[in-house]
């Protein structure tokens, strides 16, 4: 084919369709994410609306626990979908986007690009809500289309005007809409979806087959580019604050139990709390998480304190303090079932007492012997 001659709509297709005949990456992505939604879907007894609470303990994007430590919630999230609407939709946007866009980059760049979109989108929705949980494919699948929108740019040398012209069209008003209806309709993680077509574009531009020249560069400066947008949003996250104590008075092991676990059920308690506020959460699956997870938490905290050697005298202030947490749980749920404000005020009055003898204990600076 002479190289000042655009290939035909029927030769650019031909082309594309002998260079991945198959489209095995997005029918695997697609089957992936929904025989993972069928299984999260039986095990939550839930078709339309997955709670929050089991999403998280699936490896949704929490973002307290993603930047805490479990950075790996990135990338499961992206397989997590909160009813059958929502993963069907992306799925659908997944298949028609995945099957041009696989052609074109080929199938394990498709695979990269996808998920490389998809953590940006991600890290980008921690940076936006630093207590937030997002779950979904949707960051990808705009990535997906951002890609597209990108190879279309600085292709305009190697496919058909015509087809060009109506793939940009394309591209933009399904983008637009997209994020206009992300902007209007509450709920809905813009945040990943601007991250993750930011992400698509720069990668499509840098990855984009054809006559162009300097292809090893716009890969190399694409991914550095990638790179430097994911680690930004990451590093000027705001961290949840972690209690700092002086416990001189207390062995190592009970010091970072003690820290690790106030961490964790404190953490745990300000999430249900956002989430039954935010509607994620019913008050049915509220209870559950208050009662088999938090207030078991505490009372195996109080039992350690009680465990302590004889000489340790703060263990037993420590112990007292793990069961009033404990008994305002209680209170709580016993006000979230019953509608009744005096166990919602006594939940708050404990709780209250239980932090005011925290930070009277931390006070306490004891000298060694």
């Amino acid at each position: 084919m002479p190289a000042s001659r655009l290939p035909t709509p029927e030769e650019f297709a031909d082309a594309l369709f002998a260079r991945v005949p198959v489209i095995w990456a997005t029918v695997g992505l697609v089957a992936a994410n929904g025989l993972i939604f069928a299984a999260l879907a039986w095990s939550a007894g839930e078709l339309w609306h997955v709670p929050g609470a089991v999403l998280a303990d699936w490896g949704g994007n929490y973002a307290v626990q993603t930047h805490g430590g479990q950075p790996w919630r990135l990338v499961s999230s992206l397989f997590l979908h909160g009813g059958l609407l929502h993963v069907s939709l992306n799925m659908l946007a997944l298949y028609q986007g995945g099957q041009l866009a696989e052609r074109v980059f080929t199938s394990r760049r498709f695979v990269g690009l996808y998920l490389a979109c998809g953590v940006v989108a991600s890290v980008a929705s921690v940076w936006w809500r630093p207590s937030g949980l997002s779950i979904g494919a949707s960051g990808a699948v705009f990535g997906v289309f951002g890609a597209l929108l990108g190879y279309v740019l600085v292709c305009h040398d190697a496919i058909p005007r015509e087809t060009a012209r109506r793939l940009r069209r394309g591209l933009l008003i399904f983008i637009g809409y997209s994020l206009a209806a992300g902007w209007l309709i509450p709920g809905i993680d813009n945040a990943a979806h601007v991250g993750g077509l930011l992400t698509g574009i720069v990668l499509g531009a840098a990855l984009a087959p054809g006559r162009r020249r300097g292809g090893l560069w716009r890969r190399v400066l694409g991914g550095a580019l990638v790179v430097v947008l994911a680690g930004g949003l990451w590093l000027d996250v705001t961290p949840a604050p972690r209690p700092v104590a002086s416990l001189g008075g207390l062995p190592e092991a009970l010091q970072r139990q003690l820290t690790d676990t106030e961490y964790r059920l404190v953490t745990r308690q300000h999430w249900v709390v956002d989430a039954l506020r935010g509607g994620q959460l019913s008050p049915r699956d509220g209870v559950r998480v208050i009662e088999t997870e938090l207030m078991p938490g505490w009372a195996t905290l109080a039992e350690a304190f009680d465990a302590a050697p004889a000489g340790v005298w703060q263990a037993a202030l420590f112990a007292r303090y793990a069961r009033q947490r404990r008994e305002a749980l209680q209170a709580l749920t016993m006000g979230m079932e019953t509608g009744d404000p005096r166990w919602l005020a006594l939940s708050n009055a404990l709780q209250a007492s239980a932090e005011a003898m925290i930070r009277e204990a931390l006070r306490v600076d004891v000298a060694p012997q």
